[in-house]
């Protein structure tokens, strides 16, 4: 029912027709709570704190901006932590630390996604406040938070807002007649405001900078052995559990692939049947192979993306980090 549910809410939420009217006047009254809970909290955090959040449901590239930003702090000779509530794994109420060896199902596959893709210590839990706790504790003197913007018990020092530049704000509307989690009010509180390119959808905020992300080429799933890495303009099964599937098959295509199509869920798990039945080449994202467990088959490959963050603001963060306490 969940695949369904999510294309049927994306089809009235980013469509030109305005909802329904009850929706409308149900989300227009839900909306002061929605402002009221969101608030920046003004709590100071022990380490500086980075939340990578976003206000519309949906994909918008924060895993890799936060991968972006945890090798820039490594590189400024930080101890970076990350936090995470862990959704698609158990998301436990005491802090879970994430290593190589944790599977999705229990930390959730962006949590091991940044893992692997970052090295850093990953803490996941319900309540990222314990996680932050977690990640102190554990000697980690810079901290990002995957996402988290909502959730008022985390104590931050900045903030990134993060927007999907085709998408846009869609019908402007908050939950439930919307995808705004909360009114766009929300952004005079937020450091910086950041739109995916390109940049086509109307109503965003003028001064939002633009990042992009940028195709790493495909790699081998697990191990050197068996077939070459295809190149185009080979066909490829291109399989995409993410909030925007087409956003991969975009990519897959600018390279010179021709694709057969293969949309799943958010964070849905790729069943083995599916794998087995494909033709082949196969190719999912990084985000996918996190909630792959083996090899599945000798011809499965990953296309890896890399944020690039404008360097000004790149270099705001770290300063902000560098300076956090004098």
């Amino acid at each position: 029912m969940r695949g369904p549910l999510e294309r049927r809410l994306a089809r009235a939420w980013f469509r030109p027709e305005p909802p329904a009217w009850p929706v409308r006047v149900l989300a227009r009254g839900l909306a002061p709570l929605l402002r009221r809970r969101g608030r920046r909290p003004q709590a100071r955090p022990p380490v500086p704190v980075v939340v990578v959040g976003n206000l519309v449901v949906g994909g918008t590239g924060k895993t890799p901006v936060v991968a972006a930003l945890a090798e820039a702090l490594g590189e400024a000779g930080r101890r970076v932590g990350i936090v995470s509530r862990g959704y698609g794994g158990i998301e436990p109420t005491r802090p879970m630390i994430v290593d190589d060896a944790t599977p999705a199902s229990a930390c959730g596959d962006e949590p091991r996604e940044l893992r692997l893709r970052t090295g850093c210590p990953v803490f996941v839990c319900a309540r990222r406040d314990r996680a932050l706790e977690a990640a102190v504790a554990a000697g980690c003197d810079a901290v990002l938070s995957d996402d988290g913007l909502q959730h008022r018990a985390l104590p931050r020092s900045l903030e990134l807002c993060l927007f999907d530049g085709r998408r846009g704000l869609g019908n402007g509307e908050v939950l439930p007649a919307g995808p705004l989690r909360q009114p766009m009010d929300r952004l005079d509180e937020v450091d910086h405001v950041l739109v995916r390119a390109p940049r086509e959808a109307e109503g965003l905020p003028e001064d939002a900078r633009e990042f992009r992300l940028r195709a790493e080429g495909l790699r081998r799933f697990a191990g050197e052995g068996g077939q070459g890495v295809p190149e185009p303009p080979s066909v490829v099964d291109a399989v995409a559990g993410i909030a925007r599937p087409e956003s991969f098959f975009e990519t897959l295509s600018s390279l010179g692939f021709g694709l057969r199509r293969h949309p799943l869920p958010d964070h849905a798990p790729i069943p083995d049947a599916l794998l087995r039945g494909l033709a082949g080449p196969v190719v999912v994202t990084a985000k996918d192979a996190a909630r792959l467990d083996g090899p599945q088959r000798e011809d499965l490959y990953v296309l890896d993306v890399r944020a690039e963050l404008p360097a000004e603001v790149r270099s705001r963060v770290v300063d902000h980090v560098l300076q956090f306490g004098r």
